[in-house]
């Protein structure tokens, strides 16, 4: 069989047309797009979020991330909680306590939050404003308040009622029996317009809906009288209440990470006088704020998840209290052990009873204390590492970590108790820089991870009469000053000759010491509440006992050079 040269001319261009569509075709279909859906909150008494408003968010999204397209998904609050649920969504914008919740109960992370604008210029952060009529001259404050009718936007509004409940609660005021009349008008605008109608004697909106409305031409703001005015620095808006930072727009749990990292960053990246920005009423985006305020109103309030909060059954306020219980347990062991002890000496001088029992009570921390509770923290431990559930590993956790703080408290209160039956010690001459030095020393790998500056310079030698147990003293001191200091601070280290005493000081750059209580904080458990700083309440006490032995003295101030404190104690040279 022959084949001619026509023949073979049509085969050669056959395979040349195959191959040109394979280069140009086959990475067209190959390069499959990922469809990623965000679910958008669309009425929940802040503000409302249409399909269209978002639709250019949703562009700007699938043309700035490469092989990914984005939908939005209207929801209302019930399909919201239902399609979070059963991760029918990779992202969503919700208010600030739907996203608690749902961090809470499904892992969901922020990624973003909202950056709203006015005249021109972003601010953070939003809150309620409590007002009534401008003429309203029985109404001058919270206080007024009480037999009135009051009128909000919804049950579930944080700006238009929950920050102002909790600012009335804050106040003493239990905002469920406190009025005369509760209601809610459902829009922000219904609620100023009651008020300045006369319909009802005062209410809340969310900030920034008066000087909206003034602008509309709806209202004069001359005719309304804001109630427990507050100002923020660099906030604009009329406000009565705290502020609270702004709506998240968050990954759920099961979406990977990567996507999130450049959702996240083509958010960040979004100009102010996008199309996208715009459309939403946003200046774009700013980093994901903390919403720990929002939570810990919700749980004081007793919403949402915290709508059962305090109310347990009888095993989990054991599991919850068990250390509290397990003291109560000791302490009356220990009582009934000072009573015999007491009956038995009841004879001898007061001055020797007093520190015997100063002595038996120091033995029975050390040893009847301590023993049990280091077994617990290792039967803890043993069951954290073979626990599969999460929830019961993060009982675990919380088991082992006042477990710890037991036994920190169990060895301040015997070192307390044990120097508080000292009168004299045995003292020799030292040098305070050189111990000072090695305490400080100690704490490096702390100042490092807290990525915090230490300013210690000696000069010299600097010798007192001191013991040892001075080290505890300013071990405590510099301690203190690192769990109190925001990260990029300087706490600084320094020794003044004054005269005939050394001065050594501590200075921090946290957020300091109010001056009424300043005067306590060298008392038994005294401490100033300082969230997420755990402590005995005993450290300053034990630093004061061991200064009055060396017949020295122990104070603090505020920080000259800005914020913070300053901790100082001053001894005799040798």
């Amino acid at each position: 069989m022959s084949i001619n040269k026509e023949m073979l001319g049509l085969f050669a261009r056959a395979i040349l047309l195959i191959s040109i569509f394979n280069l140009i075709f086959l990475p067209l279909v190959s390069c499959e797009s990922n469809v990623y859906r965000i679910g958008v909150l669309s009425v929940y008494g802040e503000r409302e979020n249409s399909m269209e408003s978002w639709i250019p968010t949703a562009d700007y999204l699938s043309d700035s991330i490469q092989n990914s397209t984005f939908e939005v998904l209207p929801l209302d609050y019930d399909e919201f909680i239902s399609v979070v649920n059963n991760d029918n969504i990779d992202f969503f914008y919700t208010n600030p306590m739907l996203y608690v919740e749902m961090a809470h109960k499904n892992g969901a992370s922020r990624i973003a939050t909202f950056q709203p604008s006015w005249n021109n210029s972003s601010y953070s952060g939003f809150g309620g404003v409590i007002l009534t009529r401008a003429d309203r001259d029985d109404i001058k404050s919270l206080k007024d308040l009480k037999g009135k009718s009051f009128m909000a936007v919804s049950e579930r509004s944080l700006g238009g009622f929950l920050a102002a409940a909790g600012e009335l609660q804050l106040n003493g005021i239990d905002y469920s029996d406190y009025f005369d009349e509760l209601t809610f008008g459902h829009t922000h605008d219904n609620v100023v317009l009651a008020i300045v109608s006369g319909d009802v004697d005062a209410g809340t909106v969310r900030t920034g809906t008066l000087e909206k409305m003034v602008l509309e031409g709806k209202i004069n703001i001359e005719d309304i009288k804001v109630l427990n005015q507050k100002e923020y620095d660099g906030y604009p808006l009329l406000v009565s209440t705290d502020l609270y930072p702004d709506w998240a727009f968050a990954k759920t749990g099961s979406t990977p990470g990567d996507i999130s990292k450049e959702v996240s960053i083509a958010l960040l990246s979004m100009p102010p006088n996008s199309n996208a920005a715009m459309a939403i009423g946003s200046s774009g985006w700013a980093v994901p704020a903390d919403y720990i305020s929002v939570d810990n109103l919700m749980r004081e309030l007793r919403i949402g998840l915290y709508i059962h909060y305090g109310q347990v059954s009888l095993t989990d306020f054991f599991i919850q209290h068990w250390y509290v219980l397990t003291l109560l347990f000791m302490f009356f062991i220990i009582m009934e052990v000072n009573s015999r002890w007491m009956l038995d000496k009841a004879k001898k001088a007061k001055l020797e009873d007093s520190n015997n029992l100063k002595d038996l009570f120091t033995d029975i921390m050390r040893h009847d204390l301590l023993n049990p509770a280091g077994i617990v923290k290792g039967f803890s431990e043993i069951l954290y590492i073979k626990e599969t559930d999460e929830e019961k590993k993060e009982t675990l956790k919380m088991i082992n970590e006042q477990t710890d703080h037991l036994i920190s408290m169990i060895g301040s209160a015997a070192k307390l108790a044990k120097l508080e039956s000292y009168e004299e010690m045995e003292f020799e001459t030292k040098d305070i820089g050189f111990i000072l030095w090695k305490v400080v020393d100690s704490f490096a790998p702390v100042f490092a991870k807290k990525d915090i500056i230490l300013d210690f310079n000696q000069k010299g030698e600097y010798p007192s009469r001191i013991n040892d147990v001075i080290e505890d003293v300013f071990s405590n001191l510099i301690s203190n000053a690192l769990k109190y200091s925001p990260s990029g601070t300087t706490i600084r280290v320094d020794i003044a000759d004054m005269d005939k005493n050394w001065n050594i000081m501590v200075a921090d750059e946290g957020d300091g010491i109010p001056d009424e209580y300043k005067p306590y904080v060298f008392e038994r458990f005294k401490r100033i509440d300082k969230t997420g700083v755990k402590g005995t309440g005993l450290g300053l006490a034990i630093v004061k006992r061991i200064v009055d032995i060396h017949k020295g003295t122990v104070g603090v101030e505020d920080n000259p050079r800005g914020k913070g404190s300053v901790f100082w104690v001053m001894l005799n040279k040798a």
